[in-house]
């Protein structure tokens, strides 16, 4: 594998995101097959500094610790479009469609000016073609996030793998789009759920006529009102493979 990627990133002149499948043979051994693969250009990171190690548990809403592509940043988040795992997971399948052109026109707003970042947060696959493994969006419904989270989490007895950005990968690059997935059952990975759902919900202020879809689907604007002066910060070192996204009073 190492020689195989060797010559793949000197024939392309950067990193190159392979997929290849592995055969294995009784007496023969195994062979390797490559199916396809995707040059992976490096944008200039700007200067990033360490992670701030000092920031307190109950500030912590989202934090992974591998599977982050994309340039390294630091940034505000001034909106948070969230598909609660728990929820999403009892849709049947027809509604997973219909919520999926609704997050469309979430992320499309009629408002001026819009917000300018904005993170993505839901379970399973982001585009995939099986609504039981994610939500069935096309990338041009989602195309101004700046920030994409796949949560590996659905329901209690469904864990959904995740497509770590593959159904979208070079639209993320062109994008600028920060992809990241976490992993909830592991030590360094955390999603604060209960921050998530229990924050005011824009929705149906922003589409009155989306109210069916208000428990599931949740729009969480930062700040949370004109008095309220906490920020949403994200910090994402995809050379460390750490990112961290916690609350900050700025008073």
């Amino acid at each position: 594998m190492r020689q195989m990627m060797s010559i793949l990133q000197a024939s392309y002149g950067c990193p190159v995101d392979v997929e290849f499948t592995a055969n294995a043979f009784p007496k023969a051994g195994y062979r390797i097959n490559l199916v396809q693969c995707r040059p992976l250009p490096i944008l200039a990171d700007a200067t990033l500094s360490e992670m701030a190690s000092h920031i307190p548990e109950q500030d912590r809403v989202l934090q992974a610790s591998s599977a982050i592509i994309g340039r390294s940043r630091s940034v505000s988040i001034d909106r948070v479009v969230y598909i609660v795992p728990s929820l999403y997971g009892q849709l049947p399948m027809g509604d997973r469609y219909a919520l999926a052109r609704m997050i469309g026109r979430v992320m499309h707003p009629k408002e001026s000016p819009a917000p300018e970042t904005v993170m993505l947060i839901g379970p399973g696959r982001w585009g995939t073609q099986s609504p039981s493994l994610g939500i069935p969006v096309s990338f041009h419904e989602i195309d101004r996030a700046s920030v994409l989270c796949e949560v590996v989490a659905m329901r209690e007895d469904l864990v959904p793998d995740v497509s770590l950005g593959t159904h979208f990968f070079n639209d993320l690059v062109e994008m600028d789009i920060l992809y990241v997935a976490v992993f909830p059952s592991r030590p360094q990975d955390d999603c604060n759920f209960e921050f998530f759902e229990s924050c005011p919900n824009r929705l149906t202020e922003l589409i009155p006529e989306a109210e069916p879809w208000a428990s599931v689907l949740r729009v969480i604007d930062i700040p949370w009102s004109q008095n309220d002066s906490r920020r949403l910060e994200l910090h994402a070192d995809t050379h460390r493979q750490n990112l961290l996204c916690y609350t900050t009073d700025q008073t």
